[in-house]
């Protein structure tokens, strides 16, 4: 992983330019605009894009600026009435300006650009984004081909009373603790992966491997908690897999102002129980969408 503090000198570019945009709601113009913004600001940015890409898979900003007022933490999953666009502006602008194209599914959120991730009244013990029980190591979308799956995910820190962390885990790291008979496993079509709660896609399942071997890179798709093996070769697979994960994990304690880009294909994450009141905002980015587009699953 690497990171980049911004300067106060950067945040105060950013808090002038970006209040410009905070009163207007995302769309592909203003996403545009942002990204221009921040390409203006971070002229290491092509750095942060080969790590995401090749490297790691996963890239920090600590320290940037947020919305001057917040409301409460939402609790039915929607974005709260009177808040600006800062931070949606924030987060989509730097995913774009990673090369990224930001877009999302017509059935999760209801379709929105960015996402508030935190927990959800009456859904707190649901084994997703919505809930406070713990959410086991996972990619999103993992069900999905790979052209519509999310490439990456970006999350940005509002709130974090209760110093929840975000594991995430890179598999060039992985790799080395699984052997070669583990890796032609986990790239067997021997694994049933299960849409995720918030898809509200009931029933809805694919059969396939979980690595996958792409333009001389391996990939991974999959959630821990649900993904199930075929058989007991895979079954052991998948434990070390699962053991490879926890001992290979950067935790990130989030901050106010934090934002994590990580690559959804080569990077698996998950986080503890929620304490406290917590409030991310999470954009997909995508090599083969198009900015802004509401994908119909």
């Amino acid at each position: 992983m690497i990171k980049h503090i911004v300067k106060p000198e950067e945040f105060k570019i950013l808090s002038t330019k970006l209040l410009e945009l905070s009163g207007f709601p995302i769309t592909k113009e203003s996403i545009h605009i942002s990204r221009k913004i921040f390409l203006s600001i971070f002229p290491d940015l092509p750095l942060f894009r080969e790590e995401l890409i090749v490297g790691s898979g996963i890239v920090k900003f600590e320290s940037l600026p947020i919305d001057s007022y917040l409301p409460p933490p939402p609790n039915d999953g929607k974005r709260p009435y009177g808040k600006s666009y800062f931070s949606e502006h924030l987060l989509c602008g730097i995913t774009s300006a990673l090369n990224m194209r930001v877009f999302s599914y017509k059935n999760e959120k209801d379709g929105a650009l960015v996402h508030e991730i935190a927990p959800i009244a009456n859904l707190e013990r649901s084994i997703s984004s919505n809930g406070r029980d713990k959410f086991m190591f996972h990619t999103d979308g993992a069900y999905l081909n790979r052209e519509v799956r999310p490439s990456t995910l970006s999350l940005l820190c509002l709130v974090n009373e209760g110093d929840v962390a975000t594991d995430i885990a890179s598999l060039q790291d992985c790799l080395k603790d699984l052997s070669r008979n583990d890796i032609d496993t986990l790239s067997e079509r021997l694994f049933i992966h299960r849409a995720p709660e918030t898809f509200h896609a009931e029933n809805c399942t694919s059969q396939s491997s979980i690595l996958d071997r792409v333009n001389g890179f391996y990939e991974l798709k999959g959630a821990t908690h649900s993904t199930t093996a075929l058989s007991s070769q895979a079954d052991r697979a998948l434990k070390k897999l699962l053991a490879a994960l926890e001992k290979n994990k950067i935790t990130n304690r989030w901050k106010s102002g934090d934002l994590v880009v990580f690559n959804n294909l080569r990077t698996m994450h998950g986080r503890g129980d929620v304490r406290g009141g917590r409030w991310l905002q999470r954009c997909y980015g995508s090599f083969y969408h198009n900015t802004a587009e509401v994908v119909e699953l």
